[in-house]
């Protein structure tokens, strides 16, 4: 931790963006369902990634591109998977949404991926916290709402005609990305239509002694330089359509998801030999219609969802050959067909609020075609929710509540009965009912005009999925044969969250404290047993805390010269067993600075960056942690040590055919730094990525 403070203040004088254009704050959708607030004002802490800085981030995965914001961290597995951590909350306790609706991507598993390409998104919220009332009960943790362009309509008689053709290039693992985005209305009518196709090769580690190379045992990985079977290929479309008049406004949006990826993996002593873990072939489709409804003084606000997620798997087989396997014990085969549907009336002010009340309810039926991995099971909620917010001269308050039911069922008969043989779960656990409240209180009080505080109060309810009761079988992306728990309880936390927040035309900043406590907190446990070659992991339960400090910081030092940081302080605890939670993040640091030289030629509003990411060293909660059979091989390490990588960026528009193309070129791991990073699922047997040089061009075009 020394170090982690020495390099903050040897960094501090380096610290910014890409333009002298300033816009120290942006407007939020996810934070209100009847107002949208600008994020300063609301007593959620919320971060948006839009425009050219998501565009500069690009990258296949959504872990990836959040992971610059204090309090959000990434589990990596290559460049194509990563999953968001917010406040060391992950997995089913982060809220991944689309467009509001909640999405069902079979990602129960720390290397399963979100069916979702950011480059088809417009902007991406992140809600820190809570967020049951509005979201969902599974939002403990926090919320990430992916959200598409929205539909444009045009004046009557005129057409509109705007959109963006980008692509990506990366040199490290060969990535290449195209895309094309467009939006047309007429009148009343618009249409949206979007694709990208995304393609990588194997990344490429900095060089390294191994294990292998007859080094002594501990920290040396077993695998190094490029790395086999971490390649992937990936394909997304999506087009909607939708009408607005005086009485309101329709969409309906399909969207298409699919992907094929290989995992890294290796075979059992003596050789550790390097094995494709999983193969996968994953789709997913998903439909949304909604409306809004002018009823004089209140609006109807109806949505309906249908998901369609198929998760095809083969283990120690890459994605080239799966085909091989089918109708083997190798293969694994589950579909999900989710139907979510809300019915929402917002009702005008009442005394001093304005709200919203509404009910939901969802089915989900898993079928397990082939395999054993996750039974078939059906999984069925209801919920009502109210959310009230008041608007003082000085005083914005929210506050809401919300009731959810939850059953699932499993057959104990047809392609589950070898979950009953092996005593998975039986006729007298195969059925479970879950219900609780979900409640919070927030408010920011205005200071002064630069200066707020705010504060958020909330209790949280989980019930366990269907995978974390009821799994039994060999998960080849982890290597792992995993264990399902019918005895779990639902999740129930009490916290809170206080914020101390700065802004002015070139400065803004927070400071946030968070305390958390978590009843029945469900854990992925290495049991220390084995089943075959792999290690037997299980959902168990204990009760925890959860607490940290988050800053960040993004102003203009001089007319050009920007500086953006923060810095995530964070400690999780199983009070239960008084030791430390499993999978919690290293506290990090990250810093840069930007500086804009204006025009270099015909290349406009030139930034040069440089970036820093430090972790600090981190270790293993004990050998219940997973990955934490790393310790004691001969090769690999479950602990990382500290680290400090740093990056180069420039970022330029270009002027082409009357519009301004955005242009970037961004270095990762600028001196080829030789590291792990604790939440990444390679550390055990491999380095992360090496240097990378990656180019963004983003065209826009427009005719009206």
């Amino acid at each position: 931790m020394q170090k982690l403070l020495l390099s903050t203040l040897a960094a501090a004088a380096l610290v910014a963006n890409d333009t002298t254009m300033y816009q120290m704050d942006a407007i939020s959708v996810s934070a209100s369902p009847i107002h949208d607030h600008e994020t300063f004002d609301v007593p959620n802490q919320i971060d948006l990634i839009e425009g050219s800085t998501k565009t500069l981030k690009a990258t296949a995965s959504l872990g990836a591109i959040l992971e610059d914001i204090s309090g959000v961290n990434n589990i990596s597995t290559g460049t194509q998977a990563g999953k968001p951590v917010i406040r060391g909350m992950t997995g089913e306790r982060v809220k991944v949404l689309s467009n509001g609706s909640a999405t069902d991507s079979q990602t129960y598993g720390i290397r399963h991926v979100l069916n979702t390409d950011p480059f088809i998104a417009d902007r991406i919220e992140v809600i820190r916290g809570a967020q049951g009332v509005l979201y969902g009960s599974d939002a403990l943790g926090g919320v990430v709402n992916v959200l598409s362009n929205e539909i444009l309509t045009a004046p009557e008689g005129k057409s509109i005609v705007k959109g963006e053709v980008a692509g990506e290039v990366h040199t490290n693992n060969e990535e290449r990305m195209g895309g094309v985005k467009i939006q047309v209305a007429r009148g009343k009518l618009g249409v949206n239509a979007a694709i990208t196709q995304r393609k990588a090769g194997n990344f490429t580690t900095p060089d390294a002694n191994t294990w292998n190379k007859g080094e002594p045992a501990g920290s040396k990985p077993r695998f190094a330089g490029e790395l086999p079977y971490t390649n992937f290929d990936t394909t997304s479309a999506q087009v909607a359509i939708g009408y607005t008049d005086n009485w309101g406004k329709v969409s309906a949006q399909h969207t298409y998801w699919q992907s094929f990826q290989n995992y890294l993996g290796h075979t059992s002593a003596p050789n550790f030999t390097a094995v494709a873990s999983a193969g996968q072939k994953l789709t997913n489709n998903e439909t949304q219609l909604k409306g809004e409804f002018l009823l004089r003084d209140w609006i109807l606000k109806p949505t309906l969802s249908r998901t369609l997620n198929q998760r095809e798997a083969a283990t120690n087989t890459p994605y080239e050959m799966m085909e091989t396997k089918q109708g083997t014990a190798d293969y694994l085969n589950i579909e999900v067909d989710r139907l979510d549907g809300r019915l929402a009336f917002e009702h005008p002010k009442i005394g001093d609020f304005e709200g919203e009340i509404g009910i939901e309810g969802f089915t989900k039926d898993q079928t397990l075609i082939e395999g054993k991995l996750a039974p078939t099971a059906t999984e069925t909620g209801k919920a009502l929710y109210l959310f009230e917010e008041a608007d003082y001269e000085k005083w914005i308050f929210q506050t809401g509540l919300r009731y959810d039911t939850k059953s699932i069922t499993a057959p104990t008969d047809g392609i589950n009965v070898p979950f009953v043989t092996a005593g998975i779960f039986n006729g007298s656990n195969n059925s479970q009912e879950f219900n609780g409240f979900s409640g919070s209180v927030g408010a920011t009080y205005r200071l002064t005009s630069h200066w707020n505080i705010a504060g958020n109060m909330a209790r949280g309810f989980r019930a366990p999925s269907i995978f974390e009761l009821y799994a039994g079988g060999i998960h080849g992306g982890v290597q792992a044969y995993q264990l399902g728990n019918p005895n779990l309880n639902a999740e129930t936390t009490w916290g809170g969250d206080l914020s101390l927040r700065y802004k002015d035309d070139k400065t803004k900043g927070s400071l946030s404290i968070y305390h958390t406590l978590i009843n029945d907190y469900i854990y992925l446990s290495n049991t220390g047993t084995y089943t075959g070659t792999l290690p037997n992991m299980k959902n168990e339960q204990t009760n925890a805390t959860m607490q940290g400090i988050e800053f960040s910081l993004d102003t203009f030092i001089t007319e050009t010269t920007r500086i953006d940081g923060g810095f995530e302080l964070i400690r999780g605890r199983d009070t239960t067993n008084d030791r430390k939670l499993t999978m919690i993040p290293a506290n990090t640091l990250r810093l840069a600075l930007h500086q804009n030289v204006g025009s270099l030629g015909t290349l406009e509003n030139s930034t040069f960056s440089i970036t820093m990411k430090s972790a600090a060293s981190a270790s293993v909660a004990g050998p219940q942690e997973p990955f934490a059979q790393y310790n004691t091989m001969p090769f690999g390490t479950a602990n990382t040590a500290g680290y400090t990588v740093w990056g180069l960026g420039y970022n330029a528009d270009m002027k082409m055919g009357g519009q301004k193309a955005k242009l970037g070129l961004k270095v990762t791991n600028l001196f080829n730094t030789q590291y792990r990073d604790f939440l990444d699922t390679y550390k055990g047997y491999a380095l992360a990525m090496g240097r990378d040089v990656s180019l963004t061009l983003s065209v826009p075009f427009k005719r009206k």
